[in-house]
């Protein structure tokens, strides 16, 4: 099964980086006054250089320009820190490997550009198998498992996945977190992939919830072993905060060390006077105001001074396609979640016990973590979003679209809910392929 699944993952990747290559040669770009990553105009552009930006120019909009940066030119300005570490350093080391090889017909800038595409196609597979492993783990019906999969694999948000977001690798480090919570909860296999999702997303801090949901499940089914599971827990919770701590006290270093001084390159510069942003190594009197709380944090402080991003802040008319945008996917889950509480609350947690509960219903953790999700998305985020954030971060969005489609694609029928299911999905995949690679605005 795991080579059926890959081969299906390789094969809507394949679509993907097709439909946004047609699209983007096709279409002209739209143009927007939008960060765009700065480069060295004297250097040389090769044929080959023209061709990759031919294929994959139009996986680099948006946020994908800001990855790309940091990848390439490290956190030069303050803005950059709304984005985790771990995946523009995957892709700017092995960019810098791959340039080191082809230095002579490949810039910096297409080697990150590159590998950028080829990290999220290796790991979207890698994706696609821990879904179908997690969705068995739980449910044990291959039917379910192989449709989740299926819907994961054309999902509304599926040029992000391909595009240079980080997307795929968090869904990958999330999906290994559900995976070993449900199994052995092995120590390092635990703590590792949960230390990983946190410098990814800042959405990885919620996925602390499963190991420590599970731990507790153990310890309760397991009457004598609540120390141990108490003491596990704490271990793997600091542990996995390692990466996080060690990436704010760099951010710290670069923008509030008054004796910090970096040298950056001439475009890095340029860039930063046209548009008047704050330099790394730079700091002058009365910038980055986060510098001087008592926990220096600038995550929040980032997204609100230059996103604007706050409770209920998005609730304007002007908002109202973004909110349209998003609403299959918060209205679909939320329902389902509402749904699924009403029927535990109700009808399971006065008749049975809570060991019999707590054993038979794995699946309650995953709905509490997506209704939060949908909660957070709903009053707090750039309400666009929400696609590809529930997409990436939650397999309920799959499991319950699953349920309703049928054992036999020969017995969908057209006005079924299942075949309005596939037709969102579908038309969200197309849809978001030809509007973000030729960067209109899109979830």
């Amino acid at each position: 099964m795991t080579e059926k699944v890959t081969k299906l993952a390789v094969t809507s990747r394949v679509m993907v980086l097709l439909l946004q290559w047609l699209a983007n040669v096709m279409i002209t770009d739209h143009k927007t006054q939008v960060f765009r990553a700065p480069f060295d105009k004297t250097h040389k552009i090769t044929w080959l250089d023209k061709m990759i930006n031919t294929f994959f120019g139009g996986l680099r909009h948006w946020d994908g320009e800001y990855f790309l940066h940091i990848a390439q030119y490290g956190y030069s300005y303050e803005n950059t820190l709304a984005f985790y570490p771990l995946y523009p350093l995957m892709v700017g080391y092995s960019g810098r490997m791959l340039h080191c090889i082809a230095k002579e017909c490949l810039t910096l800038r297409s080697c990150c550009l590159l590998m950028a595409v080829v990290l999220n196609v290796i790991m979207f597979c890698k994706a696609a198998s821990l879904l179908y492993q997690v969705t068995q783990r739980i449910f044990n019906d291959a039917t379910k498992s192989w449709h989740a999969v299926l819907l994961f694999c054309f999902n509304p948000a599926s040029i992000f996945f391909a595009a240079a977001y980080s997307e795929t690798l968090f869904a990958v480090m999330t999906l290994y977190v559900m995976l070993e919570s449900v199994m052995e909860l092995r120590f390092i296999r635990c703590s590792v992939p949960l230390a990983l999702s946190f410098v990814t997303r800042s959405n990885g801090l919620v996925n602390m919830g499963f190991p420590l949901y599970f731990l507790i499940r153990k310890s309760v089914l397991r009457a004598n072993h609540g120390f141990f599971s108490a003491l596990k827990i704490i271990c793997i919770l600091l542990l996995s905060l390692i990466p996080a701590t060690i990436f704010n006290f760099y951010e710290f270093q670069q923008f509030c060390n008054p004796h910090m001084s970096i040298k950056h390159s001439a475009e890095v510069v340029d860039y930063a006077r046209e548009k008047y942003y704050i330099l790394a190594g730079h700091r002058q009197h009365k910038q980055s105001p986060w510098c001087e709380a008592t926990l220096p944090f600038p995550y929040s402080y980032v997204q609100t001074h230059y996103w604007d991003v706050g409770f209920l802040k998005y609730y304007q008319l002007k908002q109202l396609p973004n909110f349209l945008i998003a609403l299959p996917v918060l209205g679909f889950l939320m329902w389902h979640c509402f749904l699924y509480l009403k029927h535990f609350t109700c009808n399971l947690l006065p008749r049975y016990p809570l060991q019999q509960l707590l054993k038979e219903y794995k699946t309650l953790p995953f709905v509490l973590h997506a209704l939060i999700l949908c909660l957070v998305c709903a009053a707090f985020v750039h309400i666009q979003i929400a696609t590809r954030l529930l997409c990436s971060a939650s397999p309920c969005l799959y499991w319950f679209a699953a349920d309703y489609l049928p054992k036999s694609f020969d017995k969908l029928r057209l006005r079924s809910r299942g075949a309005l299911i596939i037709i969102w999905f579908a038309a969200y995949s197309v849809i978001g392929c030809l509007l973000f690679s030729n960067n209109f605005p899109w979830t």
